[in-house]
């Protein structure tokens, strides 16, 4: 082995910057990063670890990172007493697939001091508590477009378990907003963190929540994020969703597609002039939902898991 694996110390974060936003160029939904931004939205979070971060070295040049994690769920139905052992960001270069496979090896070892069976990659099931909003919005997940990355970690034993569909959509005019079957009230206010890891989840971002409410019952609710560190690549911030419900009584009438494009005539008076939204490959009625304001398929993303033997 011709390159050397060190733990994080900020006298490599500049080259750490430096391959992330090489081999992430070509994505403009992925925000870049400087080293100030690393700190604030990584490094500051109570449950981050630097002996999880590994840096691949070759010839005096940071050729690879991965932050592995024992860090607690960021979503409301987490219980944030419950850390989970997870991989939250690879990054190498393509034509060093030894250092994936290494650097995926040195995550494993040390995710083993968790002593728990099952670890994750880049997936949904346990929330985000790195990297969102800097990397494809709210939800974080594995790139179908970066395959390097994906035969890392299936290498190292990660199984493909979850694939999402990742939409896009320009928001280049004011958007209508769409009436549903039933009279509704939109209410918007910032997101209600229901524990410390879920707030630390969104350091740096607001997150909001709009509520669809009928007769004073809320029927529905749609979680969204303004991301302005995207309009380095695209040009604009961009509005992504990363969550929504409709009480079952009233799917199928028009409510999502209204909370959808009230949440896009609110995104587009914020100057956001992109959005963005990922929902489970199975989940065809939201799809349409999205399609039908414009969204597009963008590309698939992918959650690993790895079973310890």
């Amino acid at each position: 082995m011709n390159f050397s694996i060190e733990n994080y110390d900020r006298k490599y974060l500049d080259g750490m910057i430096e391959i992330y936003n090489k081999e992430t160029a070509f994505e403009p939904y992925i925000a870049p990063l400087n080293p100030n931004r690393f700190i604030e939205l990584v490094e500051k979070k109570s449950y981050f670890d630097p002996t999880g971060l590994f840096i691949a070295i070759e010839s005096g040049e940071i050729v690879g990172w991965i932050h592995a994690c024992i860090a607690p769920g960021s979503e409301r139905h987490h219980k944030p007493e419950n850390k989970i052992p997870q991989i939250r960001m690879l990054i190498y270069r393509r034509e060093k697939i030894k250092v994936g496979h290494a650097l995926v090896s040195e995550a494993n070892n040390w995710l083993k001091q968790s002593d728990q069976k099952k670890f994750l990659a880049l997936h949904a099931q346990e929330g985000y508590p790195f990297y969102r909003g800097i990397w494809l919005g709210g939800e974080p997940m594995g790139m179908s477009a970066m395959p390097h990355v994906q035969l890392a970690l299936e290498f190292g034993g990660y199984k493909n378990t979850q694939e999402s569909i990742m939409m896009t959509a320009k928001i280049d005019q004011l958007p209508n907003i769409y009436n549903s079957e039933v009279n509704l009230e939109f209410i918007t206010s910032s997101t209600n963190m229901a524990h410390s890891p879920m707030r630390e989840s969104w350091i740096g971002f607001e997150p909001m929540t709009t509520t669809a409410v009928l007769k004073d019952e809320t029927i529905g609710s749609i979680g969204w994020v303004i991301i302005p560190y995207l309009a380095e690549r695209l040009g604009a911030p961009c509005l992504n969703i990363w969550s929504m419900g409709i009480s079952e009584p009233y799917r199928q009438k028009g409510v999502a597609t209204a909370l959808v494009s009230y949440v896009m005539k609110t995104g587009y008076e914020l100057n956001a002039r992109f959005a963005s939204v990922s929902t489970q490959l199975w989940n065809i009625p939201a799809q349409k939902t999205y399609a039908k304001l414009g969204f597009i398929p963008y590309q698939l993303t992918i959650g690993r898991t790895f079973e310890c033997k």
